[in-house]
């Protein structure tokens, strides 16, 4: 994605975020303006090592602030995304009025926050696999509103994203397939809707992932197979030329046990779903 598709992204984020924290006005810094040239110097500091991500809407967050104030705001960043942070370092220094600091702080605070903790998060999954034949792919299993930056922090850590929505590719899952009186009654009706090279199928056992072999799809989705199951899932899809995927049940803790295997994608909702933020302090110099 385009840094400024993600600028108009970060814009309708922060915008709903802002909202939602500040409502008609901030009570508390209200209570202590004094002058608006009460410029101050703040910085940012890391109280974790991460991965760093979600810069644009850091600063973001600060430029709609500054606006509705009509001040200013500088922001020198010393760390960027996608770059490791040790626990204590500086990530960036900011020069604005106090208001404009204390009113912008939560919400920039929690989009690196959640953003960072993603992007770290999958930086494990993908050292921990340590395999550059086989991609970590996010889901759709995000927060709602915030698909696009937290998929953009996927990116970040060193995954890679699978599809948007449900409108940009085919996917037929369980929950389709469970329509149809069998697996075979699904494929013979699916293929005369679509080239069934062009889509991806979930399957759910290796007997109807016999019958999908046969049919070439894009992309074969393994739900829930057990390591067994999957080396014998790979024998039969030897003749095939579609890529396999596997998902379910797949956490830091296993994801080691893939390594070897010879699939494409693994899917992990891990990532997105279950967000761990970095914690990060914003502090006014005295």
């Amino acid at each position: 994605m385009k840094t400024s598709d993600l600028k108009k992204i970060a814009i309708l984020d922060v915008s709903k975020a802002i909202k939602e924290d500040l409502g008609k006005k901030d009570l508390t810094t209200n209570l202590l303006y004094r002058k608006r040239k009460d410029v101050v110097k703040a910085f940012v500091i890391a109280n974790e090592n991460s991965i760093l991500c979600g810069q644009i809407w850091f600063d973001e967050a600060f430029n709609q602030i500054k606006r509705k104030y009509k001040g200013s705001a500088k922001i020198q960043w010393l760390k960027k995304d996608g770059e490791t942070i040790k626990k204590g370092q500086k990530i960036c220094q900011i020069i604005a009025s106090r208001e404009i600091v204390l009113t912008a702080e939560r919400t920039a605070l929690n989009f690196i926050q959640m953003l960072s903790g993603i992007s770290t998060k999958t930086n494990k999954y993908v050292r921990k696999l340590n395999n550059k034949k086989i991609k970590i792919l996010d889901t759709r299993k995000t927060i709602p509103g915030l698909r696009f930056c937290q998929k953009y922090a996927v990116k970040i850590g060193g995954g890679y994203n699978h599809r948007s929505g449900l409108y940009d590719q085919v996917l037929f899952k369980e929950n389709h397939i469970s329509s149809f009186e069998s697996f075979s009654d699904f494929i013979l009706f699916t293929q005369k809707k679509i080239d069934l090279r062009k889509v991806s199928i979930e399957v759910e056992n290796l007997r109807d992932l016999e019958i999908l072999c046969k049919y070439n799809p894009k992309n074969i989705l393994l739900d829930n197979f057990s390591i067994s199951q999957i080396k014998k899932a790979i024998k039969l899809c030897l003749n095939s030329k579609s890529s396999i995927e596997i998902s379910g049940n797949i956490s830091l803790s296993n994801i080691d046990s893939f390594k070897g295997l010879k699939i494409d994608y693994i899917s992990i909702g891990d990532l997105t779903k279950n967000v761990e933020s970095i914690d990060f302090s914003l502090l006014i110099e005295k």
